[in-house]
């Protein structure tokens, strides 16, 4: 009888060394699933942004400075940059150009921003986040159950628990915004 008790606890100890308990498993899997869908969408985003940049650098390019913007926009524009993730702007221009030339540069990078949106909102709408959710969401349901078994009180399980919001587009919209459209004169 000893001998299978001794085993018993062996095992136990045994299994132990090698795996989390099941709530702690639980939030691991549900926290790196959210961090890869994180990941996923900030690497997807920045590769459309590509032509938007590159329109960025082709505006600092052709004109003098950030003032210029006067030329073809109702507004300022350096928002752009730090909400497209673009690197900074270096102004190449040695002379202030004519009206129609910033305009056609403007044009052109305005249409690169709204080609950018739709094609962000579209992937972001094909998104498949059943699975993800249904994590979520099963974390919400039994981590504090799970947890509760182990530690054996429902005070201290509950402790710092926080229940998880599910992940919508909406969301990731949030986390990933489509850039405003600046308006050209």
């Amino acid at each position: 009888m000893t001998s299978v008790r001794s085993t018993e606890a062996d095992v136990k100890e045994l299994m132990g060394l090698f795996d989390a308990p099941a709530f702690a498993r639980r939030g691991r899997d549900m926290e790196w699933s959210i961090q890869r869908t994180l990941t996923l969408s900030g690497k997807k985003r920045l590769e459309m942004l590509d032509m938007v940049h590159c329109r960025l650098r082709m505006w600092s390019n052709g004109l003098t400075g950030p003032n210029d913007w006067q030329l073809a926009f109702t507004g300022p524009i350096d928002y752009i940059w730090a909400l497209s993730e673009a690197p900074e702007p270096i102004w190449k221009g040695k002379v202030r150009p004519t009206r129609k030339v910033a305009i056609t540069l403007g044009t052109s990078l305005v249409q690169s921003i709204e080609r950018f949106n739709a094609r962000w909102v579209k992937w972001l709408s094909q998104l498949e986040l059943d699975t993800i959710n249904r994590q979520i969401d099963h974390y919400n349901k039994y981590y504090l159950l799970e947890k509760e078994c182990i530690v054996g009180s429902s005070r201290l399980a509950s402790r710092l628990y926080k229940p998880v919001a599910v992940i919508d587009r909406d969301w990731l919209l949030m986390q990933f915004p489509i850039l405003a459209v600046p308006e050209l004169i």
